[in-house]
């Protein structure tokens, strides 16, 4: 797939089934994220880092920090967090943001679907049991989740072009 076309392909789902991503495809998807620009080079103090969660009952657990707003994971086998510690450039969130498209881009390249949710990150930061269980470095906080598997709803993948929101000076 040409990079053009995973951009545009590129939509957020909320139907999973329970099929789940092959551990080539983490790997991929690992090579993508980290060949993201980040801020400082990724030297000094900026780091970043990668959480694939995929344990039954603790994504169950995430799930209900939505409480009656339904899943938040619309019932995907994996959940990627996003976490960095507070750098002295004050661009964490850029970074892992940066990290997050360039994440969702390869996933449309290997056929994956996804949906990128900070609903439930708030959630995770006030429950220190659930925190502790992602297992992230000291003075790491998660900013971003990216919920990631198959979809069996074809009529998702269409997105309208808009050029709307333009300016051209010239």
């Amino acid at each position: 797939m040409q990079t053009f076309d995973a951009i545009i392909k590129r939509k957020g789902i909320r139907s999973f089934n329970a099929k789940q991503i092959s551990n080539e495809q983490e790997k991929k998807l690992i090579h993508a994220a980290n060949a993201a620009p980040i801020s400082g080079g990724g030297f000094r103090d900026s780091a970043r880092q990668i959480t694939f969660v995929q344990k039954p009952e603790l994504l169950q657990q995430i799930s209900k920090l939505a409480g009656d707003d339904g899943d938040p994971l619309y019932g995907a086998p994996t959940l990627i967090i996003l976490s960095a510690p507070e750098n002295s450039f004050h661009a964490e969130q850029i970074d892992i943001g940066l990290m997050a498209q360039s994440i969702l881009l390869a996933a449309t390249d290997l056929g994956l679907d996804t949906i990128l949710i900070t609903g439930i990150i708030a959630g995770l930061k006030a429950d220190a049991k659930l925190l502790a269980a992602l297992n992230l470095p000291q003075d790491y906080q998660p900013f971003v989740g990216i919920v990631i598997g198959y979809t069996d709803d074809t009529t998702v993948k269409t997105r309208a072009y808009r050029d709307d929101n333009v300016n051209y000076i010239r």
